[in-house]
């Protein structure tokens, strides 16, 4: 027999498991969920955005309708693999990861910021789909739209609507042509209301009939 953790109804109607781990700093949206044994830090939640069992976000930053599989993880630190002789961080680092160093200053940036001044290790734009067992550098930003393959290892930014996917990561294919996105640019539906959106909802199921509804001037421009 399997028991299930309860969840947790938050203001703003976001669900948290009860054995996911919050700190006081991180900011959820409206209908957010967060699964099981999950740790979340510093970090922002769009709306209706779900993050899968055992995954672990610090210091991200994540948009709008979001889909997060489990065990995927942010890795904000670095060792330098060129020009130091050693990657050891008794050698670069004061903060004695080892237990000891043998420098008495920090000698090599090691923590990686998408923005150095609000503490942002990674940004996750909209209606991004991360699949399965996915690490992420910090220190880079994923575009809105864009897809992650399952396994992936991301050490560079992805561009907006992008599919990439290896290690590391590499762009296989775009999801749509240059003049759809640009129209998903423009529109930015994942800003709109849920009402409108779900007014709207049986033109997302394809592009195209999105993009004709536009062109007729239909009530969603």
């Amino acid at each position: 027999m399997v028991f299930y953790k309860p969840y947790i109804y938050f203001k703003y109607k976001a669900k948290v498991s009860a054995s996911a781990v919050l700190s006081r700093s991180t900011f959820l949206s409206e209908n957010c969920t967060i699964h099981s044994k999950v740790v979340v830090a510093n970090s922002s939640i769009g709306y209706g955005t779900y993050i899968g069992q055992k995954s672990k976000l610090a210091n991200t930053h994540v948009g709008a309708y979001c889909s997060i599989a489990n065990n995927v993880e942010v890795l904000p630190y670095t060792h330098p693999s060129s020009t130091f002789v050693s990657t050891h961080p008794a050698f670069f680092s004061v903060l004695k990861q080892a237990g000891f160093t043998y420098t008495t200053q920090q000698l090599f940036n090691e923590e990686l910021f998408f923005d150095r001044e609000k503490k942002i290790h990674l940004k996750i734009g909209n209606d991004v789909w991360i699949g399965t067992n996915v690490l992420i550098m910090g220190g880079i930003e994923i575009g809105d739209g864009a897809i992650i393959a399952a396994g992936s290892v991301v050490t560079k930014n992805v561009k907006a609507f992008d599919i990439v996917g290896g290690v590391p990561a590499k762009v296989i294919n775009s999801r749509f042509n240059a003049e759809q996105i640009e129209l998903l640019n423009k529109i930015q539906w994942w800003n709109r209301s849920p009402e409108w959106i779900k007014q709207n909802s049986e033109l997302f199921k394809d592009i195209q009939v999105f993009e004709k509804a536009i062109e007729k001037s239909h009530p969603i421009v």
